[in-house]
């Protein structure tokens, strides 16, 4: 539903029509739920959860956004604001905030600084973890913390800069909304599955109806509170999951979801500036154009997901368990290769 929900916000924004910003608030609060969760193992390592989202993250990314770079150079006139700069690449490709000619905080690929903040959001969860080691309770807090603590002095600082700016935004505080959620999951709280239903699409609703009336409120008013209800209602569903064709063909969508958000720019943009001029009269923002948007968006998306994604993924944990065998001690070696495989 998210991804979806951002395919059709990219869609209509280009003909000045705003819907689906709330896809942002979702996603931030789904990561710290799934976060939460992978944190909930007093297993796991620093190391381990630096690894595990970088690997997730990075390689797809990367590759989304030396394409950008690249088809600027061929063909900037496909391009808005973004310029084929060596220094913007690199602030893009290490997440580094920093604001275009037209004003913007986008990287190269623009979707991408919604990651920017979730790269700081993994990093303190890792300085998070690795500081409350021996007492892995206090890292939720510990979390919570670092980040209400670097909003609430950006606000103070009064700076244009784009960190600041970034720093600044409320947004960044549904990362721990998500942590709520999980808390209230793991200790039992759930709605009834007759309501849960409802909940989940009455919330959808609502998020919708504020973005419409009231487009100025507090993201975290307007979309994370109606977003940690939709969550808890959706896992207050889980009892009716089956194994079907139809749940797995919508849990590998899910799967997808983040090859679906890098790629789907490329096709919305690609309907938009190349379709029309083979397709006289086509219009992506018609409702038939929002439809084969999404439909050949999450074709794409899927198709990313299966032969691009999943390869990049497996490669860049090779690398990184090679380089980790090759700089063990020398003792460690032969202990070492068959646990990292």
């Amino acid at each position: 539903m998210t991804a979806t929900t951002v395919v059709v916000h990219h869609v209509l924004i280009q003909g000045g029509t705003v819907f689906g910003q709330f896809r942002v608030d979702i996603f931030f609060v789904l990561s710290g739920f799934v976060i939460a969760l992978a944190l909930e193992a007093n297993t796991v390592g620093v190391r381990d959860f630096v690894v595990s989202r970088l690997v997730r993250i990075v390689p797809l990314y990367w590759l989304a956004t030396l394409l950008v770079f690249f088809g600027v150079l061929l063909r900037p006139d496909l391009f808005n604001s973004t310029v084929a700069d060596v220094g913007e690449l690199m602030k893009s490709l290490f997440f580094i905030p920093y604001r275009k000619e037209s004003g913007h905080i986008f990287p190269l690929l623009f979707v991408g600084w919604t990651l920017n903040y979730e790269m700081l959001f993994y990093a303190a969860s890792a300085l998070a973890l690795w500081w409350c080691r021996r007492h892995r309770a206090f890292v939720l807090v510990a979390v919570t913390l670092l980040l209400a603590g670097l909003f609430l002095m950006a606000n103070l600082v009064h700076s244009n800069q784009a960190i600041i700016a970034v720093l600044a935004y409320d947004r960044m505080l549904e990362f721990p909304l998500g942590f709520a959620v999980w808390y209230a999951w793991r200790h039992g709280v759930r709605i009834p599955v007759a309501l849960a239903a409802i909940g989940a699409v009455a919330m959808y609703v609502l998020m919708t109806w504020i973005e419409l009336v009231w487009p100025n409120v507090s993201p975290i008013v307007g979309n994370g509170l109606p977003t940690a209800v939709l969550l808890i209602s959706t896992l207050s569903l889980e009892s009716l999951v089956v194994d079907s064709a139809l749940i797995r063909a919508l849990l590998y969508l899910g799967d997808a979801s983040y090859a679906t958000y890098l790629s789907h720019p490329f096709v919305v943009e690609g309907m938009r500036k190349l379709l029309p001029k083979v397709v006289h009269g086509f219009d992506v923002r018609s409702t038939g154009g929002v439809i084969l948007a999404i439909a050949v968006a999450s074709v794409v998306g899927c198709l990313v997901y299966r032969y691009v994604d999943k390869p990049l993924q497996r490669a860049m944990r090779r690398i990184i368990n090679v380089r980790r065998v090759v700089n063990a001690p020398a003792g460690e070696v032969g202990g070492g290769v068959t646990s990292v495989d």
